[in-house]
């Protein structure tokens, strides 16, 4: 099972104009809750993994850019930009 840390990463791609910085800016949601970085798919008691070959669907939700306390501005012009993106694994 892999850990949600390990999923988390492959969202978390520096690189990206428009994309999380870390994984600590990605929040998988599963049946309502967050799962926790810590813990394996098995551990967060998915009731989706019971079933061999089941499929499992979440929600990604990414945190915005945050102000940049010197200077008051978006460390990224990203909010300013609008739009939407969706990744599917």
């Amino acid at each position: 099972m892999p850990q949600i840390t390990q999923l988390t990463e492959d969202l978390a791609v520096a690189d990206k104009d428009n994309g999380p910085r870390t994984t600590n800016d990605v929040k998988l949601i599963n049946a309502g809750r967050i799962l926790e970085n810590s813990k394996t798919l098995g551990e967060s008691r998915l009731p989706a993994i019971e079933v061999p070959g089941g499929v499992i669907t979440m929600h990604v939700v990414v945190r915005p850019p945050v102000n940049d306390r010197n200077n008051d501005k978006l460390k990224d012009d990203s909010l300013k930009k609008g739009g939407c993106a969706c990744t599917i694994l």
